[in-house]
Formats: structure tokens, C-alpha cells, sequence
């Protein structure tokens, strides 16, 4: 099967039906996937907000922290990435996130049972494995539900889901946690994931696979692509492998406060667990999702005319997320640094919809879940595997009072700018594709 050149998927942006109106069965099917992604958000962050009393009762390094919120999850995630990436391509997706929605909730609740590090451990593997098929099927399916001009907005207002999951921490991760243990917490945080599975298997349908701009194309071009067709489409398009890189190293910068948040408030700042979780909440949750709704929305404005600025709006919130995030760990007060850091976290938010709805845009609906999936992996096992992993290595090797603090200080300065590097190449590379 011949694959479509990259420049064909691109024009689609134009070429697609503008003004058509969204039905409220979109909608609907829109909340419901931002609702399972929130209990994404709530399980992958919950290990973070309850690290400290586990850390004190496992006796745990900063680096075998590092392992456990980032190293664990990203390289389980890495692994199972591309073969649920091509079973999206190829099966029934809402089943299929029913099934993994299913299995990380349970495997969240399996924590509060561990009694060793290493049950810790590998019931996060497999929250990673299980979690590393939840935004390429969701993100499949809204590329069908939504057409080219309002993906932006859609991806935006999906990534409401980390203000839902921050609620969630907050009454979980806080509340629970400093009344009845880390463990109860565990146990309790895996609940909204089962009974959403169940709700969308009973109330959402299967969109139809191109719905949005390929339905007069020839039925060959509907057929799931191969492994090696979208490796040999990812590596032969250069905007596509600028995204990739972008967005993993943005993800490094926002796991790296996401992560070690809440150690860096209670060591630096006094907080206590409820105080803490309520930092990391404000900063990854509230202003993340403010960040990701204005960040969609601005980008398909700003699109409209040219979709390569999607890129150029993500070079320029990295290089304000470095500054910011580096003045956030420098800042002396406790409300002033969880201030600094949700302003980081609310900038840097910004790259997500503005990325993912660029990769949407340059890659056809046969091959969406696979090409989302590849890009999933890089962010997690580069973005949320070695970023905190890193964060711990630097703080152990710094050594003393201060060695977290300068840890943090040093992934954000070299993984921001890095990735605004790589938008702007990615920038150049699309505007050669439509030269």
C-alpha cells in the first residue's frame, strides 16, 4: 500500500468542511475520554504527592525515587507503546481504552497492597504499560470526532483532564493520605478509572475511522498501515521527528515539576502532605489545564492561516517555561514558589494541543494511533522516564541541603530550550514541505 505524502495530510487542514457544527453526541463522547484521562493524571501523580511517607517507609534514594515516579512507568511505557499504538489502528477503540482504563485504575489500587519497594515497583510498571495506550486512543478517536480546524480546541479542552485528575489529587493524594495513609489513598484513587471504564463500553460509540477528511478517499487508504509504513513515514518527514523531540524534551521540563513538587515544598518550604498535594495540584492540574484550553484555542486561531505557527507558538512558551521555572526553584517563600511553578507549568501547557493537533494534521487517519503512540512513547520514556530519573541522579550527585533544588533548576534549563530548538527546526522542516 502507498503511503500518502506528508504534504497531502497537510492540506487537509484547508480542505476540510469550516463551520461544520459539532453534535452533541461529540461532546459527550469528548467528556467522557477527558474524564478517563483525568484518572490517567490522578494515577500517575498520585505516587508523586504520597512519595515522602513511602519514601521514609521504604527508606528510599532520590534516585530509587527517581526509578519509581519516572524511570518505571516511562520504560513500561515505552515497551508497550507501539503495539497498542497498532491495535488502535486496527481494533475497536472505545473497547480497547474501556479494557486499559480498566487495568491501570487496577493496578493504581494494587499499590496500596505493596510491602516492599519492589511491589511498588512493579505495580507502577504496570500503570505505565497499561496508561501508555490511553492518549493515542483517545486522540484517534477525536481526530474522527472533530474536524482539522477545531483539533486544537478538541486536544485543548481534552487536557482539562489534568484539572479534573487535580481535584481528584487534592482530596485524594491530601485529604486521604494525612488521615488514613498513603496506602488508603492508593486504594481509593483507583475507583473513578473502573466505573468510567464500564460507562463509556455502555454510552459512547465507535467514531468512523477518516469521518473528518478522508471520506472520499479510495478504500485502500483506509487500511491500518504497517509498523514499517509509519516508522518509514515518521523518519522520512523531518517536521514530524522535531515534533517528537519538542514535545518529549517540554515533557521532561513539566514531569520535572509534576514529580518532585511536593518533596521540593515539604524539604524547602515546610509543607506538610495536604499542602503539598495541593501544589502540585494548582501547578500540573488548574494551571496545566488553563494552560492546554488557551494553548488550543490560541493555536487554532493562530493556525488558520498558517499551521506551522502551531510550532512557533510552542518554540516561544519554552524559552518563557525555562525562565520561569528556574526563578520558581530560586524563590524563598513557599506561596511564591508554588505561584512560580503553576505559571511555568500553565506556559509550558501550552506546547501540548499546539503539537499534538500539528502531528494530527501531517499524519492520515490509518495511522494515527500507531504515529500517536510513537510519539507517546518518546514523551514518556524521555519526557516522564529520564526527566525525574535525571532530577534524581543531579540531586544525588550534587549532594547536600541544596541538591534537589539545583537538581530541578538544571533539567528545566537544558530541556526547555532544547525542545524550542527542535519546534523551530520543526517549523522550517513543515515550511519547506509546503514550498
Amino acid at each position: 500500500m502507498e503511503m500518502k505524502p506528508p504534504t497531502s495530510a497537510i492540506m487537509t487542514e484547508s480542505a476540510s468542511a469550516t463551520g461544520q457544527k459539532i453534535p452533541p453526541a461529540t461532546w459527550y463522547a469528548l467528556a467522557i475520554v477527558t474524564l478517563i484521562y483525568a484518572c490517567h493524571f490522578l494515577d500517575r501523580m498520585m505516587i508523586a504527592i504520597i512519595i515522602e511517607p513511602a519514601r521514609h517507609e521504604f527508606h528510599l534514594t532520590d534516585s530509587q525515587i527517581g526509578v519509581l515516579t519516572g524511570l518505571a512507568y516511562g520504560a513500561t511505557f515505552a515497551l508497550a507503546g507501539i503495539p497498542l499504538g497498532l491495535l488502535i489502528d486496527r481494533v475497536n477503540r472505545v473497547k480497547l481504552l474501556a479494557v486499559l482504563v480498566t487495568i491501570w485504575s487496577g493496578m493504581t489500587t494494587l499499590s496500596g497492597f505493596a510491602q516492599s519497594y519492589t511491589q511498588l515497583l512493579l505495580a507502577r510498571m504496570g500503570v505505565g504499560a497499561s496508561e501508555a495506550g490511553g492518549s493515542p486512543t483517545s486522540l484517534s478517536m477525536i481526530s474522527d470526532l472533530f474536524p482539522p480546524e477545531k483539533r486544537s480546541t478538541a486536544v485543548g479542552f481534552f487536557f482539562l483532564s489534568n484539572a479534573i485528575g487535580a481535584v481528584l489529587s487534592i482530596v485524594i493524594g491530601g485529604f486521604v493520605a494525612a488521615h488514613y495513609g498513603w496506602r488508603a489513598a492508593m486504594l481509593i484513587a483507583g475507583i473513578p478509572g473502573l466505573l468510567l471504564g464500564v460507562t463509556l463500553l455502555l454510552t459512547v460509540r465507535e467514531p468512523k475511522r477518516g469521518a473528518m477528511e478522508n471520506a472520499g478517499a479510495p478504500p485502500a487508504t483506509r487500511v491500518a498501515a504497517s509498523l514499517p509504513q509509519v516508522f518509514s513515514y515518521i523518519v522520512r518527514n523531518k517536521s514530524m521527528l522535531h515534533l517528537l523531540a519538542g514535545v518529549s524534551l517540554t515533557t521532561a521540563g513539566v514531569a520535572t515539576i509534576g514529580s518532585w513538587l511536593p518533596a521540593f515544598m515539604m524539604r524547602f518550604h515546610g509543607f506538610d502532605i495536604k499542602q503539598a498535594g495541593f501544589a502540585v495540584a494548582m501547578a500540573s492540574g488548574f494551571c496545566g489545564a488553563i494552560g492546554s484550553v488557551l494553548g488550543g484555542m490560541m493555536s487554532d486561531r493562530f493556525a488558520k492561516t498558517n499551521p506551522r505557527r502551531r510550532m512557533d507558538i510552542s518554540m516561544g512558551v519554552c524559552l518563557v517555561a525555562a525562565l520561569t521555572g528556574a526563578l520558581a526553584a530560586l524563590v524563598g517563600s513557599g506561596v511564591g514558589a508554588v505561584a512560580m511553578m503553576s505559571l511555568t507549568q500553565m506556559i509550558a501547557f501550552v506546547v501540548f494541543p499546539a503539537a499534538f493537533a500539528a502531528m494530527l494534521g501531517i499524519t492520515s487517519a490509518n495511522m494515527r494511533g500507531t504515529v500517536s503512540a510513537s510519539m507517546q512513547v518518546c514523551t514518556n520514556l524521555l519526557g516522564y522516564g529520564i526527566g525525574p530519573f535525571m532530577v534524581g541522579v543531579f540531586s544525588d550527585f550534587y549532594g547536600g541541603d541544596q541538591s534537589l533544588r539545583y537538581a530541578m533548576i538544571t533539567v528545566m534549563c537544558i530541556c526547555f530550550p532544547w525542545g524550542a530548538v527542535h519546534f523551530w527546526l520543526a517549523a522550517r522542516a513543515w515550511k519547506d514541505l509546503t514550498n
